[in-house]
């Protein structure tokens, strides 16, 4: 099988992106020849953001909502809820304008303050403010985290028997504005809306219930049927989320659509269920992703490039039967910690967590190529089929064992991202 593969031998270069939070630094990967390489395209590939003009236009026009600058009037205390460090959003491209529209509305500094929307993911420094915010902003307004175990307001029961408890902070607050971007979720159809707010901000009670009971995700649950991939409408947990976020008094949602430099293609501004459903068609057409079948799928993570297990489900529906899944998980912090389906130690974990790997589910054998986080390894894949391999050449070495000659290779830029056409064909 390695009959080609002297230091002569004709190489292949794909270039795809990475390290979204470290500096956004492209990844060239090289595989050989005598595979046929295709590097699949994202339909958002090539397509330049939007100016901060046009975005600042898009905010000063809202959507089924009075304008920013007429919620702001009479405001005392503000909140700006950004989304976290598992999401790609550039928050500052839009709080910039929505902090114009708020000093033209004369409320003083010290009455706004961020508040990163975690939901269950844990906590984050000045650094990750920083990163999302930029210096200026931090240097000048409160940055806060959210804690979903304490200082929490109980609003009552949504009509789906959720109990909904919020961040304290954020219900002190008169004027509410929620900040984010709109990708697929496993969950909730597509992201985005009244997520911001739950989970986003809200407390372990709500959330476990919203994804538990209610959604049908946790040992010894059957998912929903109206759940999963791409189903958003009548989607029971965004429909129970949403009516949280109107009990929370959501004033104002800036939903985005990115393209693959993490700049907006799209932003819709206003009521926050209508630019959630503005946002998840605009991410249903710009990330768009080709899917062709293949026995070596290498899906890269980069949007979510701290939940890399997200890019399994766009190699599925690529990989043969037979084939090897390829996980580029380049993050240097590892994955993200999860409070509810995480495990926590050797023998323990969370309340939702089931006590087994994230697995394919397809293909043969799945190779991580990346950093080695030993606390990761329950989570992500089979370890009877699931090799873990930092160096590239290594891994081309372990692929060639098992394909030979004219295998096809697909290489997704950003599995974490991007939707299988063939999905989209289907429905």
């Amino acid at each position: 099988m390695n009959d080609n593969r002297g230091s002569t031998m004709k190489r292949i270069e794909v270039t795809l992106p990475s390290l979204e939070w470290h500096g956004d630094k492209s990844l060239t990967l090289t595989f050989p020849a005598k595979w046929e390489i295709k590097r699949c395209r994202m339909a958002c590939e090539g397509h330049p953001g939007m100016s901060q003009e046009e975005i600042r236009a898009a905010i000063h026009n809202p959507v089924e909502s009075p304008t920013l600058k007429r919620l702001a009037d009479g405001a005392q205390e503000v909140v700006i809820i950004i989304d976290d460090m598992t999401r790609p959003t550039k928050s500052y491209q839009y709080a910039v304008p929505i902090l114009e529209i708020l000093n033209e509305a004369e409320i003083p500094r010290d009455n706004i303050r961020f508040i990163i929307s975690p939901g269950t993911h844990g906590t984050y420094g000045r650094l990750d403010f920083v990163k999302k915010l930029g210096e200026e902003i931090v240097d000048e307004y409160q940055c806060y985290n959210h804690n979903p175990y304490e200082m929490l307001d109980y609003l009552g029961e949504t009509s789906y028997g959720t109990p909904v408890y919020v961040n304290s902070e954020v219900m002190r607050c008169d004027l509410k504005i929620g900040i984010g971007t709109t990708l697929f979720h496993r969950l909730m159809g597509l992201s985005g809306g009244g997520k911001i707010i739950s989970p986003g901000v809200a407390g372990m009670v709500t959330i476990r219930h919203n994804h538990g009971p209610l959604g049908g995700f946790g040992p010894d649950l059957t998912p929903h049927e109206t759940t999963g991939y791409l189903k958003n409408e009548g989607n029971i947990m965004r429909l129970d989320a949403e009516e949280t976020a109107r009990m929370a008094g959501l004033d104002f949602k800036v939903d985005t659509v990115l393209n693959l430099e993490r700049d907006p293609l799209e932003v819709h501004a206003g009521d926050f269920v209508a630019t959630q459903r503005r946002a998840a068609a605009g991410s249903m057409k710009w990330h768009r992703c080709e899917s062709p079948e293949a026995e070596i799928v290498v899906v890269n993570s980069y949007m979510r490039e701290n939940e890399p297990f997200l890019g399994f489900w766009p190699a599925l529906n690529s990989v043969t039967e037979d084939g090897t899944v390829v996980l580029i998980a380049m993050d240097p912090e590892g994955d993200i910690n999860h409070w509810l389906f995480n495990h926590h130690g050797k023998f323990t974990g969370s309340s939702l967590w089931n006590g087994k790997a994230r697995e394919v589910g397809k293909g043969a054998r799945l190779i991580i190529h990346g950093p080695r986080y030993r606390s990761q390894e329950m989570r992500l894949g089979n370890p009877e089929t699931t090799t873990w391999i930092k160096e590239w050449d290594d891994v081309i070495e372990e692929l060639e064992k098992y394909h030979d000659h004219g295998s096809r290779v697909a290489v997704l830029p950003d599995g974490t991202s991007g939707i299988p056409e063939k999905v989209l064909d289907s429905l």
